[in-house]
């Protein structure tokens, strides 16, 4: 009794320890976009911490402002863009990478999966001298395919995560009753790849509006984003309204997240 005893202190007390350095860290993590989201409301143009006063002064300067809207406008096309291309491409390969059986399979999942390795500047340097050459620099073209670039390898990563749990029996059943090829992909293999494609989606919706190393080598005056917009803006003034407009965006990914988990539990694809 006194060992049982003895062994459920100790376990007890791991267990509080467990909890109490997972809360540090979390703390440590959320602490950073705390921060930036109440100086969003500072009522002086500083980026003092903790604010003087409230305001929502920054945020309706930014809305109010031709620029910044020029800016929601381009980074919105990019995503209405980059999302479905990289869906269609990313979902394809995925479902070929991980339900095929080929040669050379292993050496394409890992050119399908290269540019997670690759630091960003390298690839941007390599858009740069390849777009100068094709004319596609400071163009809403080039960024599409830049951002698509980038953001492909999440969307095969999270798709492949559910091709690989695919029961091929299921296709198997489909094409004894009598469904070809075709519909057996959009009638069943879609909808159970359904939690990966939305993982995708999001993960590539996310990182073109976050973009800006490739962005910046890539776009000019005429094809600023936001994220592009906010990296110009602090190197010569540090307001609230940086805040502000990092704060929207914020709210717009968590908003299209929760919305996404709770109809397609893509956290179950990540």
């Amino acid at each position: 009794m006194a060992e049982r005893r003895r062994r459920f202190g100790y376990d007890r007390a791991v267990g509080l320890l467990g909890g109490a350095f997972a809360t540090a860290v979390f703390l440590f993590l959320i602490a950073p976009l705390v921060v930036l989201v109440v100086s969003s409301f500072n009522r002086d143009a500083s980026m003092a911490f903790p604010p003087s006063g409230l305001s929502l002064r920054w945020y309706a300067e930014v809305l109010g402002s031709p620029d910044w809207q020029v800016s929601f406008r381009l980074s919105g096309v990019l995503v209405l863009l980059v999302v479905p291309t990289t869906v269609v491409i990313g979902t394809l390969a995925a479902y070929g990478l991980a339900q095929g059986s080929f040669p050379g399979r292993r050496l394409l999942q890992g050119l399908a999966l290269s540019p997670l390795m690759v630091p960003e500047i390298i690839t941007a340097l390599g858009l740069l001298y390849y777009f100068h050459g094709v004319g596609l620099i400071n163009t809403v073209t080039g960024l599409w395919l830049a951002h698509s670039l980038v953001a492909l390898p999440f969307v095969v990563r999270a798709v492949m995560v559910s091709a690989a749990q695919l029961d091929p029996a299921l296709e198997r059943a489909a094409t004894s009753l009598g469904a070809g090829r075709v519909r057996v992909f959009f009638t069943v293999t879609l909808p159970l790849l359904r939690p990966g494609i939305i993982a995708g989606a999001i993960l590539a919706a996310v990182t073109s509006l976050g973009e800006v190393a490739v962005t910046a080598l890539v776009a000019g005056a005429n094809t600023t984003t936001v994220p592009l917009r906010i990296f110009s803006a602090v190197q010569y003034q540090l307001d609230p309204s940086m805040a502000a407009v990092s704060t929207l965006l914020m709210a717009a990914s968590v908003v299209v997240m929760v919305i996404a988990d709770r109809f397609a539990r893509i956290s179950e694809a990540l």
